[in-house]
Order: C-alpha cells, then structure tokens, then sequence
C-alpha cells in the first residue's frame, strides 16, 4: 500500500520546521549565549532533533514500504523527543531565556509531539518484536561514551550528574536513570501501536507477529 501524499508532505514539512529551529536555536545559542562550536555536541537536545528529522525523512521516503529499522527509527526518536521535552520543562524551563520561543518549543517538545503523533496514527496495528525494543539506547550510549571520553580529555560535560568529577556512583546512577527512563517510554510507544486503527494508506513490510520476542 502506498502513503497518503498529505502524510508525506505533512512529514516533510515537520522535518523542514526541525531544521529551522535547530537552525535559528543554535545560532542563538552561539550568539547571545555562552556555547562554542565545539561543546554544541556535548548537548543531547540537537541529537534529538536530527534524529527527528530523519526519521520523518525516511518514513516519507519509504511510505507504505517501510522496513523494521525505519518503524525502530521513528519510535526510538519519539522516545528522545519525549524524554528530552519532560526533562527540560521539569527542570530547566525556569531558568532559561529562549531568544526565539518558538525555535525553543520545537525542540523542547514540538518534535517529540509530531514524531508521537505520526507514530500513534500512521502504520500497521503491530508491535515490533520486543528484542528490538533495546535500540532506543544505541545513541544515548554513544552521546554519553563522548561525553565521558571528553570528559577525561578536556574536563567539560554538559550537565553537573554526568560529571566524573562528582563520582563514578553519581554518573552511574544518572546513566541508569536515563536508561530506565528511555527504555519505559520506548515501551510505552511501541505497546501503544495497538491503539492505532487500521490506516487504508500506509503498512509496513515486517511480518514478524505481534509481541513476538
């Protein structure tokens, strides 16, 4: 089955607007803030945000041919949308001065917003197996394995708990807050598939059966 063209511009066009706020945020951040070229990786909002952008860019592409890791893509980018938007709003959003507001609200929740959506209302009523449901920590654990080795080599870290200056224990147990955290998200969005009604334009090509492990 094909997918609607009003699924694929509407992805396409989410993806434009993600690119333009990650545009105009990092411009901002460099100008009037405190940050460098260099440290602008050390943060896990921007990672989020390409990761958003292409996933909506692969599921447009792929349609209602869309393979395993383009579902796994969506989904583990829903996660980071979500865990990345409840962590700033808990914590940071009363401290920060966005330049742009608007720029700050789609990368603080925007984008988890869109990507849960098109998760929840586009795709086939079937989870994927749950062996696969680990992936969502594959970016994290590679964000954080450079957070550390540049830790070590130049002594920045973008958030105090993921400094080893604080103490192995206290990086551990962020690090398995953050895993505990994604993984529970993750899992809620993929059980969550079964919600959806059947979509007459858009399937996916995995035929491994529901909730099989």
């Amino acid at each position: 089955m094909r997918t609607g063209a009003h699924i694929i511009v509407g992805r396409l066009t989410a993806a434009a607007v993600i690119v333009a706020a990650l545009g105009v945020q990092a411009w901002a951040d460099l100008t009037y803030g405190t940050f460098t070229w260099g440290q602008l990786p050390g943060y896990f909002t921007p990672l989020a945000a390409i990761c958003a952008v292409v996933a909506l860019v692969a599921a447009a592409a792929t349609g209602g041919n869309e393979p395993r890791w383009v579902a796994l893509l969506r989904v583990n980018s829903a996660t980071y949308g979500v865990v990345t938007g409840v962590v700033y709003w808990s914590l940071l959003a009363g401290v920060a001065t966005p330049v742009f507001p608007w720029a700050n609200l789609v990368l603080h929740g925007g984008s988890g917003a869109i990507l849960v959506v098109d998760w929840l209302l586009v795709g086939r009523r079937r989870v994927l197996p749950v062996r696969t449901w680990w992936t969502v920590l594959a970016i994290p654990a590679i964000w954080l394995a450079y957070l550390m080795a540049r830790a070590f080599v130049d002594g920045w870290v973008p958030y105090p708990f993921l400094d080893p200056a604080q103490g192995l224990g206290v990086v551990a147990t962020s690090v398995l807050a953050i895993a505990v955290v994604g993984l529970g998200v993750a899992a809620v969005l993929h059980v969550a598939c079964l919600l959806r009604t059947e979509h007459p334009s858009a399937g996916v090509t995995d035929s491994t059966p529901t909730g099989r492990v």
